[in-house]
């Protein structure tokens, strides 16, 4: 059953959005198999000449496809909305006789929609915000898009991302070239579609290599440990420990070692997500640190070594696009000068503008107390935070 209804929408009031129904009788349909009455969408406007838009409801809404209440494909006078505005508060039929929402005209907390499934109530609200050319930008790909194709970017969002901050991420790596910026998108959710990121992510190295955790916890470690002055959080990975051989010899192949890594930069993504809820802004990129000291040359001198730094340049530069916030090479010989600027290349000059290479302790410690806050970096660094490293293989997160 399909059924029209009227409302008044009246701007948002901090946390709450206020809905005037004029009908008696909101509409109802299904949302994941249950009954739901549909309390409408709450807008954001300024404008009162917008302010009694008529809306249907569609006749079933799946759970797969529950993101679709949103203003831009309920409501049919809504096309200039932006979709991240508004909001459908659904509630099951068989509580809303009693409900104090029955009478339509009440303040609706953003909280009351945390059951329909797939809305990021966690992101926050990054839209009015923007700047003018950004704004203008996102639009115009979300135009290129199409429905279909923006809910299918927001389905594969990591909790609390933004789908704004999403597009600008492939916009920036795109320079802005709005057609081309679709095409890649549409590459990614292919890519995402066959090698599973969001399953990598919850799997440990150890499994996904097929080789025991403590050994590529000793040669490869790769951890998450606190958080820079912007909130963004911060990766460590010592490659002064990094051995080809034991690696290769327990039979990992280059592929699942680049797996890992793809599941590294997801759970780094889900990082970025929690603190964008957390903070209330786009925390969109990590600070990678990377600690050389130690580091064998021999191990960068193999083919090996090159397919895995070419592979993950190639994987950032396609998949995780300006998640890269800043890369700090600390305590790095000769060798790795020549090896990075071997492989560097592949990478655009956004990224490599990124990248920040230092010899001795005296050259890099200023710069970490200056991006970080000292309870936050490990004493190791010049910090009063916990040890460097975790005694044991970190847990997926």
């Amino acid at each position: 059953m399909s059924s029209l209804w009227s409302c008044v929408c009246a701007p948002k009031l901090g946390d709450d959005f206020v809905v005037s129904c004029e009908e008696a009788a909101p509409c109802s349909t299904s949302i994941a198999g249950k009954s739901t009455v549909l309390l409408g969408p709450a807008l954001t406007t300024e404008s009162p000449s917008k302010a009694d838009p008529t809306c249907s409801t569609s006749d079933s809404l799946s759970e797969g496809g529950s993101t679709r209440s949103t203003a831009d494909t309920v409501c049919s006078d809504l096309a200039e909305y932006p979709a991240s505005s508004a909001v459908i508060v659904a509630k099951p039929a068989d509580e809303f006789a009693e409900s104090p929402l029955a009478d339509c005209s009440m303040p609706i907390s953003a909280d009351s929609i945390a059951e329909v499934k797939g809305l990021d109530v966690g992101a926050p609200d990054i839209r009015a915000v923007l700047s003018s050319s950004d704004l203008a930008a996102v639009q115009a790909l979300e135009r290129e898009l199409g429905v279909e194709g923006v809910e299918a970017v927001r389905s594969v969002l990591v909790e609390g991302e933004p789908l704004e901050s999403c597009f600008l991420r492939f916009l920036r790596a795109q320079s802005f070239r709005v057609h081309q910026t679709a095409k890649a998108l549409k590459a990614h959710l292919t890519w995402r579609a066959s090698m599973k990121p969001a399953h990598l992510a919850n799997l440990s190295p150890g499994e996904i290599c097929g080789c025991a955790e403590e050994l590529l916890h000793k040669y490869m470690p790769t951890w998450h440990q606190g958080f820079d002055r912007q909130g963004r959080p911060i990766v460590y990975t010592h490659y002064g420990n990094f051995c080809w051989g034991p690696i290769l010899e327990a039979g990992v192949t280059v592929e699942k070692i680049l797996q890992a890594h793809v599941s590294n930069s997801e759970r780094t993504a889900r990082l970025c997500g929690k603190q964008s809820s957390k903070l209330g802004c786009d925390i969109s990129n990590a600070l990678i640190i990377m600690d050389t000291e130690g580091l064998d040359p021999n191990n960068l001198r193999t083919k090996s070594a090159f397919d895995w730094a070419r592979g993950i340049a190639k994987i950032d530069q396609e998949h995780y696009q300006d998640r890269l916030g800043q890369l700090l090479i600390l305590n790095a010989p000769s060798s790795v000068y020549y090896f990075y600027k071997s492989v560097s290349w592949v990478l655009p000059e956004k990224a490599r503008s990124r990248v920040r290479i230092f010899g001795g302790r005296d050259t890099w410690e200023p710069v970490l107390l200056e991006l970080i806050e000292p309870s936050e970096l490990p004493s190791d660094y010049g910090g009063s935070g916990p040890a460097l490293m975790p005694t044991e293989p970190s847990p997926p997160q």
